[in-house]
């Protein structure tokens, strides 16, 4: 059996009897290489999305910021949890709730600070698989938010679904601080899972082994 390889650039997962990255064209094997050093070799260069981007959706993992600005809202756009605390309401619910199990829908915005949170059995893009914070001295640089996007979700993301990320067919990308977040004391870091092959999911996948 051929395993699965994941790129080293753009973390994509291939199939093992492929020779290069089938997103983003590196090398088997490769080291990621700059952008300058891509360009002369040829390869289409590859950077997370920049920070003013909003979200990039096909990468597996693509960088999320985000603005910790909690809006006013009223009770009846608003999300409702049930006692054990899962979405039983569907409606606006800040990035600053957002809890493992949740599942939800976002646009395309710059930057985002609430999301349309859905019970899990209703159509929705996305869930929350895990949330962590993560101290840095320093805003991160985009190969570090990667590097540290992958430490906190790599793990996680095995433990809820059921299955190793690099073998699943689930793909991930993380919320993380934008650079005036990040000023202000954010850390928080949340990890979230999509399909890349439907539009939207319909069932949670805690447990679900894909």
């Amino acid at each position: 059996m051929n395993e699965r390889w994941v790129c080293k650039r753009c973390f994509a997962d291939n199939e093992g009897t492929s020779a290069a990255c089938a997103k983003c064209g590196l090398i088997r094997g490769a080291e990621a290489p700059s952008d300058d050093l891509a360009a002369a070799a040829g390869q289409p260069a590859w950077s997370p999305p920049p920070k003013e981007a909003g979200w990039t959706r096909w990468l597996k993992f693509a960088w999320i910021p985000i603005v910790v600005v909690v809006l006013a809202v009223g009770y009846w756009f608003s999300a409702g949890r049930n006692s054990d605390g899962e979405v039983e309401r569907g409606g606006n619910l800040s990035v600053t709730d957002l809890r493992v199990g949740d599942c939800f829908n976002s646009g395309d915005e710059t930057e985002i600070s609430e999301v349309d949170a859905v019970p899990c059995d209703e159509a929705h893009e996305f869930q929350v698989f895990h949330v962590q914070d993560h101290e840095t001295a320093t805003f991160p640089t985009d190969a570090e938010f990667d590097a540290i996007t992958e430490q906190l979700c790599f793990g996680p993301f095995e433990t809820f679904v059921g299955t190793a990320y690099v073998d699943s067919v689930l793909y991930a990308s993380a919320i993380t601080p934008s650079a005036s977040s990040f000023g202000d004391g954010d850390r928080e870091y949340v990890c979230v899972l999509f399909d890349p092959d439907d539009a939207e999911m319909t069932a949670s996948m805690e447990g679900a082994n894909r």
